[in-house]
């Protein structure tokens, strides 16, 4: 599922004041992350995401993520358990003049498509097989027969 939403923030504002936009989102992996700052915000537009409370992007409670002209792509691979999860964008425009709108998209995939299970049965399989059975290496002399 694709979820989208722009979000429009009046000038004047400051971390204090920011806006906060909610997104009630549904099981499964959240995979990418668009962030598209028109241009314009000449860095002045900020904003964080917090999922369930806790700072998801940029994982650092003091940062924030800016932009002028540009869209971010961030690929995560987070999976969402619960069902509806509660994800907050919390943005504010520094701009005295200018109001601004941002683009937030999430690409949210089914656990399956993203974490097929052969996939990671395989690697399971895999790794059991090293423990269970290791590899015996052994050093040959030239000329010798194995």
């Amino acid at each position: 599922m694709l979820y989208s939403k722009q979000i429009t923030l009046t000038a004047g504002k400051t971390e204090a004041t920011a806006t906060k936009t909610y997104f009630k989102v549904n099981k499964g992996v959240i995979s990418n992350v668009w962030i598209t700052f028109p241009a314009g915000c000449a860095g002045l537009v900020k904003l964080r995401i917090y999922s369930e409370g806790h700072p998801f992007l940029p994982v650092n409670q003091d940062n924030y993520i800016r932009g002028d002209n540009y869209t971010f792509q961030f690929p995560v691979m987070f999976e969402i358990m619960e069902e509806p999860m509660l994800l907050t964008v919390e943005a504010w425009n520094e701009d005295d003049t200018y109001v601004h709108t941002i683009d937030i998209l999430f690409l949210i995939l089914p656990k399956g498509v993203v974490m097929p299970v052969g996939a990671t049965e395989g690697i399971l399989e895999s790794l059991k097989s090293l423990v269970l059975h290791p590899m015996i290496i052994k050093e040959v002399q030239p000329g010798e027969i194995i």
